[in-house]
């Protein structure tokens, strides 16, 4: 799904980003990337257009590592290279990983991501022995999916009716980031005050920003989809796309004085009455029943594509925003010292015809709020740090405003023909 949505000039891609103590360097960088290899194949890999599906191949190459100009998080396009399907980049004190969704969900990324800056910090400080993963690198590289799919058993029903959607005025390849930092705990002792998860309460808050920032009444639901790791309800190594959606939903009904307490109160449980077992065994049943019904098997991928596109597309007419929540995040010993604050952004989803989309994370007691726009309008943002601060959170905030670097590759690569790469074509 996420490989159909791409296309030359735009890739669903996110990032994750490291602040250390002291400037980056290359050369420490780039022999930690070459040395984490063989332990994460299912990372180090690029994605290959087949007759029937997109598939994804094991490369040889490592990805592409170089200094940053500035914060263009450009998309990942498809090479003609083999490199994989993410880059590292490195500017000042900064290191990141920009990575294709077709690759994996954060989740799973930032196990790659953690292995690299540790070891990384290790090689820099000269205290590195062999490297030696906690992964088992052929389990890391299932599809969970396949493995939990029940055939005959339960599907999970569409229900989504259209939500409100911020106006279309996208530029091209302008991109705005908006961060806002606050304390984890003060935002824990709020949410759980309120009995709720701190997913619950601050998806309440951007509910509440996004209402009091329209110039018109909202009559359509707000809703916000927020991926669930299935990892914590059925148990995997896989640092591949292992999520699922669920929604939390408030209608303003036209109402301009709509409350935080009001929006808590209605949102209460909606989240945690769809993480149920049975609930997510009947989604992963429907994706399993999508992939495996012998019809679809058999379309070829030029036809599949564009019906994938307009399935998406139906999907999030149902969605306002995403709102992904890595979670605390918890670092080694032997880098944690050295890093001052991490950052997870979300690439624009203009694509999905949302304007807007929200990350989080926390670490220590830094909890990283990103917003990534591709509207220059942004008054939302406002309310909601607004709101916040009305709540007794101190709140520090930084705006970017990126039209991003050219994404032009000239790179040439040529494969000769084999057997094995006629085979893979054609899904064998």
């Amino acid at each position: 799904m996420f490989s159909a949505l791409s296309d030359k000039r735009w890739g669903r891609t996110f990032r994750f980003s490291a602040y250390f103590k002291e400037d980056i360097d290359p050369d420490c960088l780039k022999r930690a990337v070459s040395e984490l290899m063989p332990y994460y194949p299912s990372v180090y890999s690029y994605l290959k257009r087949g007759f029937f599906w997109n598939y994804l191949v094991l490369s040889d190459r490592l990805p592409e590592i170089r200094e940053e100009k500035g914060w263009g998080m450009l998309p990942i396009v498809k090479r003609a290279d083999c490199r994989p399907d993410f880059r590292i980049t490195y500017k000042g004190k900064r290191v990141s990983i920009d990575c294709s969704h077709s690759l994996g969900d954060g989740k799973g990324i930032i196990i790659y991501f953690k292995a690299l800056i540790t070891r990384y910090n290790e090689l820099k400080k000269g205290e590195a022995g062999e490297y030696k993963s906690h992964e088992d690198p052929e389990k890391n590289i299932r599809d969970s999916y396949a493995d939990y799919y029940k055939a005959g058993g339960e599907k999970a029903t569409d229900s989504s009716v259209r939500a409100f959607h911020f106006p279309e005025k996208y530029e091209k390849n302008y991109t705005k980031l908006l961060f806002a930092r606050m304390s984890v705990e003060k935002v824990k002792e709020l949410a759980h005050s309120e009995n709720m998860t701190v997913t619950e309460y601050l998806t309440a808050v951007l509910i509440l920003g996004i209402i009091k920032s329209t110039p018109e009444p909202i009559n359509e639901p707000v809703t916000v989809a927020t991926p669930v790791n299935l990892r914590r309800f059925f148990p995997t190594l896989t640092l591949r796309n292992f999520t699922v959606q669920t929604f939390v939903t408030y209608e303003p009904k036209g109402r301009r004085d709509v409350t935080l307490r009001e929006i808590l109160d209605e949102t209460r449980g909606q989240l945690r009455s769809q993480l149920t077992e049975e609930n997510l065994q009947k989604t992963i049943n429907k994706y399993g029943a999508l992939v495996n019904n012998p019809v679809i098997r058999i379309v070829p991928g030029i036809i599949k594509q564009p019906v994938m596109k307009m399935m998406q597309k139906k999907t999030h007419a149902g969605v306002t925003t995403i709102f992904t929540n890595y979670g605390n995040c918890t670092l080694p010993d032997s880098v944690r010292g050295d890093v001052e604050r991490l950052q997870f952004v979300n690439g624009d989803t203009r694509k999905y015809g949302l304007a807007v989309t929200c990350s989080c994370i926390g670490f220590e007691d830094t909890l990283s709020l990103c917003f990534s726009s591709s509207n220059r309008d942004t008054v939302w943002f406002d309310m909601i740090v607004n709101e916040l601060t009305d709540e007794g959170i101190s709140v520090t905030t930084d705006i970017i405003e990126s039209l991003g670097e050219a994404a032009v590759y000239n790179e040439k690569h040529k494969e000769g023909f084999s057997l094995e790469k006629i085979k893979a074509f054609f899904n064998i």
